[in-house]
């Protein structure tokens, strides 16, 4: 595992989201007469510094994965900008979109069906490196096997079919594509959890192999602390479509300031059958419809530490340390911050 980055916060950030939403229209009631606004992403900030990885986290339908699709621009806001590398992608037209989208690249969750199967290894592989008119030829075919060395796959596989490889090769062979025009900036949206255990450290090694060799910076979307704890150097944590804490992954899994991040982290597995079922801060309750999301703090429901004021007022992110924001009226461990930087 690389070590933390130094100064992270002084940087210039790479990627700025400002006010970044996503909704959508749902037509229900009969004849589709009623229409109700869902808010997949809703009003968020975010920042992403060079050479950094930054883990989005959050229960299934959060947002996160919708967020990192507006990023690489698979989907476009509804309101909100983007700016990556001094460029705005609201101000720019498509041509210099396509442009600038070279320098982006995501990983997919699923490593079989973001794959054409009727295109061999090769090819998918060369695609990226054809379509922006990198190489050709004799460098073609060297480029693509250098790139197939750097993510552990023989290039005697070069014109093999997907459904031929294990799951593990065929998210290499998805690394492979998403690093073969040396991005600045790569969005892996659950890139490990379609892979048995055994294979998922596997993968998370070669991405922090792979960011040290081409000084890659990474988002990292995952519905699990562990895997984003393991391979992040700042988490944002996602709920009902807003980050609700944000901050230093020591400081955030060591001194959760959320009462969601507290029960994200008590509900992750654990191997000792006596401590199973052992922790009262477990999450409980499922996610809100979010069609009809809670007024004021949209967790109050299944929050512990819930009060009048979370019923009605809804939190803003508020910093808590220089390095942590949470979106909370009565944060977790503030006293230890207070001690510890104070």
């Amino acid at each position: 595992m690389q070590a933390p980055k130094q100064d992270i916060e002084r940087q210039e950030g790479i990627l700025q989201v400002r006010r970044l939403s996503k909704h959508y229209e749902i037509n229900q009631g009969w004849f589709n007469s009623k229409k109700q606004i869902l808010k997949a992403v809703d009003q968020v900030d975010l920042t992403v510094y060079e050479g950094e990885t930054l883990g989005i986290v959050g229960e299934s339908g959060c947002g996160k994965s919708t967020l990192g699709n507006m990023i690489v621009h698979l989907t476009e806001p509804t309101s909100g900008s983007i700016l990556f590398d001094h460029s705005d992608f609201s101000q720019m037209s498509r041509e210099n979109i396509r442009r600038k989208r070279k320098d982006i690249q995501m990983i997919f969750q699923d490593p079989y069906s973001s794959l054409n199967p009727r295109m061999k290894i090769f090819d998918i592989i060369a695609e990226p490196l054809r379509t922006h008119r990198v190489a050709e030829g004799e460098r073609l075919k060297e480029e693509v096997y250098k790139i197939m060395d750097a993510v552990g796959l023989s290039p005697d596989y070069a014109y093999r079919y997907p459904h031929q490889f294990s799951g593990g090769q065929r998210q290499r062979v998805g690394i492979g594509r998403a690093i073969a025009l040396k991005p600045k900036l790569i969005v892996c949206d659950e890139p490990v959890s379609a892979l048995d255990v055994s294979i998922q450290s596997q993968i998370l090694n070669l991405l922090s192999v792979l960011q040290k060799r081409y000084r890659l910076t990474y988002i990292f979307i995952a519905h699990g602390l562990p895997a984003v704890g393991y391979i992040s150097d700042r988490i944002a944590v996602m709920y009902l479509g807003k980050i609700v804490e944000i901050g230093n992954k020591h400081e955030l899994l060591s001194r959760p300031a959320h009462p969601y991040t507290e029960g994200l982290m008590a509900s992750i597995p654990v191997s000792d059958p006596k401590l199973r079922g052992s922790s009262e801060k477990a999450l409980e309750g499922e996610l809100p419809n979010p069609l009809h999301p809670p007024a004021g703090c949209p967790f109050h429901p299944r929050c512990a530490y819930a009060t009048e004021r979370c019923k009605s007022v809804t939190p803003s992110l508020q910093p808590v340390t220089a390095e942590r924001l949470v979106a909370c009226h009565h944060p977790l461990n503030r006293e230890q911050e207070v001690m510890i930087n104070g």
